[in-house]
């Protein structure tokens, strides 16, 4: 060049700058991009170790739809007469499900009621007996009583011939001996007049120990006659509350024994749920916050509910009688226990029509609520988990 600048660098030199300046520029970001991965780790990791979330949300897909579920059996054996309902048929409380053939119970009802008739009369009888002996205990009384006047009034006749005979000429002896005479004999009648008196009443206290017989050989047929009656109603399976049967275990015509299993009846739409936290999750959790609960099965369905109560334990606790969370060996991994969580669920028609027990859920509770309608975060009551800062 004639003009004087500089010329330009040759392609054979331009290559490794360039190869430069693009490592140095990668070996800036990877460094970059390695402070930022270190940065935010620690931060997790801190959150982790020390500070709690600040999300006041806590779900778990541990939950399902919880229920009454009645297993019914037979009370009494025999043969099925009747089974009137369907499977997954809708029933009311009091419906008829299944009847045992009930020829066998009502004969012996009946044989139990004659029973009662007839100790029942026995003792009828007995209390007209006592009536009548009661009377002749009376009439019994009632001679000692004439013997007592006649014995007072011939005594004193006596008395008075005695003294006729020693102070007048009026007084014989026929007389005397004829007024001692009729003494004597009303002495003597006193004394048989008792002596019946006695045998009567002795006759009346006899009955007392027939009383209490009759009266217990009563209540023994009674007695009889009540599990006649339990028998004979209990050849009728009726349904404990409104709802949805299960499958029919028996037909008509079988045979079943006592404790054979009928059907299983689930209380509709009464349900809940049962969501097992983790315990760690149960540090805000607090009765009466609100719950949102998503059915797996019915992603669209909006169900609310509230937090009930929780177990008085975790489910390991209730899982094996032989749960010991105080181990003495050496090896042992901390496991975060689960901890079954009661939610109410708010009215809704899907119950009953779609949502059954049994189906899984997503619970989510809002520890940030308070109870329902209150809008606060309720206070630390005795029987809540106390909070981090109370810990």
């Amino acid at each position: 060049m004639t003009d004087g600048s500089p010329a330009p660098p040759s392609p054979r030199h331009a290559r490794p700058l360039a190869l430069r300046t693009l490592a140095i520029a990668t070996i800036a970001s990877a460094g970059i991009l390695a402070w930022h991965l270190t940065k935010t780790e620690g931060r997790w990791t801190a959150a982790a170790h020390s500070e709690p979330a600040t999300s006041t949300l806590e779900t778990t897909d541990d939950a399902f739809i919880a229920g009454d579920v009645t297993p019914l059996a037979t009370k009494v054996s025999g043969y099925i007469r009747a089974v009137p309902v369907t499977d997954f048929q809708a029933v009311k409380k009091g419906d008829l499900l299944a009847e045992i053939d009930p020829s066998d119970y009502n004969a012996a009802l009946v044989q139990a009621q004659a029973n009662v008739a007839s100790a029942q009369a026995n003792l009828d009888n007995l209390a007209n007996r006592k009536e009548s002996q009661q009377s002749l205990v009376r009439q019994a009384q009632a001679a000692v009583d004439a013997a007592v006047a006649d014995l007072d009034r011939y005594t004193l006749e006596a008395k008075r011939q005695h003294d006729l005979l020693k102070s007048s000429d009026i007084g014989t002896t026929q007389r005397v001996e004829q007024a001692d005479g009729n003494a004597r004999r009303s002495t003597a009648q006193l004394a048989l007049s008792k002596a019946q008196l006695d045998q009567q009443k002795t006759a009346l206290a006899s009955l007392a120990p027939a009383e209490v017989q009759f009266e217990a050989q009563l209540r023994a047929a009674k007695a009889v006659e009540t599990l006649a009656q339990n028998n004979m109603t209990s050849t009728r399976i009726l349904s404990p509350a409104d709802g949805m049967v299960g499958q029919r275990q028996v037909r008509p015509g079988q045979f079943v024994g006592v404790g054979s299993p009928i059907i299983t009846v689930v209380s509709l739409p009464n349900v809940w749920v049962i969501a097992n936290f983790k315990e760690t999750q149960m540090t805000n959790v607090r009765s009466g916050q609100t719950a949102r609960i998503k059915v797996d099965a019915f992603p669209d369905l909006n169900v609310t509910g509230h937090v009930e109560s929780w177990a008085p334990g975790t489910a390991n606790i209730f899982a094996s009688q032989s749960f010991d969370p105080n181990t003495a060996s050496g090896n042992f991994t901390k496991v975060a226990q689960r901890v079954p969580v009661k939610i109410a669920l708010d009215q809704n028609p899907a119950f009953g029509t779609l949502v059954r027990p049994g189906m899984s859920v997503e619970a989510t509770i809002n520890t940030g609520s308070g109870p329902v309608g209150t809008g606060s975060r309720p206070s630390t009551a005795a029987s809540d988990p106390p909070t981090a800062s109370a810990r």
